[in-house]
């Protein structure tokens, strides 16, 4: 399982989340939502925090985005990309099945 962060995203993070003292961008899954149409009724959070038990981790220069063990189910067995929307001045996440 792969995150991409995209320039853009990236930038926008550091322009709207604490990221000081080593806090990295926590994804996880949330109830209710509708930012992915992967899990019905579930959809992407964020969180700017220090990974306790990363299951994956990616850096994006200074950044690192990660999802904790008990949050994996929902994104396993897919590559995700974080992009930015100008249009909603906002990330999109967009996922495809990892090639095995």
């Amino acid at each position: 399982m792969n995150i991409e962060v995209t320039d853009q995203a990236n930038k926008w993070f550091h322009d709207e989340f604490d990221v000081a003292d080593g806090n990295g961008i926590r994804l996880f899954a949330k109830y209710g939502g509708s930012n992915s149409s992967l899990h019905p009724g579930f959809s992407i959070g964020l969180a700017a925090e220090k990974p306790q038990e990363a299951a994956v981790a990616e850096k994006k220069e200074d950044l690192t985005f990660f999802i904790e063990d008990h949050d994996y189910w929902y994104f396993k067995d897919h590559d995700w990309k974080i992009d930015y929307e100008p249009k909603t001045e906002e990330v999109s996440f967009s996922f495809k099945e990892k090639v095995k």
